[in-house]
């Protein structure tokens, strides 16, 4: 384990931490932010030493957004938004791996308008 991972690592157990002090609006929100934030970033073409960062923080994002998904009772909304996220989850793994003319951009689109719909339900 590399001391960037290591360091990550705890950054965001530190962030999770802290979030469930907090209620659950402010943490799904702040996830759509940071994997947006991350998204953005691996599709402007980050710098080498920065790019192992944002994907780790996008997929892990991306990860707990679709652990918060109340399949039980969220019914077609959670099955719809659970694929929206499997689709930014391999969008980002298929651009950062194959490294092809593809990019982020469906995904952050996505994102943003899962995000202004989180908004707008507080």
């Amino acid at each position: 384990m590399n001391l960037a991972f290591a360091l990550n690592s705890y950054n965001q157990a530190k962030v999770a931490k802290d979030l469930q002090k907090g209620d659950g609006y402010a943490a799904v929100k702040f996830a759509l932010e940071q994997a947006i934030v991350s998204m953005e970033k691996l599709n402007s073409g980050v710098v080498e030493e920065e790019k192992e960062h944002h994907i780790e923080r996008a997929l892990s994002c991306i990860y707990f957004l679709q652990k918060c998904l109340d399949f039980e009772n969220g019914g077609d909304l959670a099955k719809n938004l659970f694929k929206v996220y499997e689709y930014c989850r391999s969008q980002i793994i298929s651009v950062t791996l194959n490294k092809s003319d593809q990019n982020l951009d469906s995904s952050i689109g996505f994102a943003k308008t899962v995000l202004e719909g989180w908004e707008g339900i507080k």
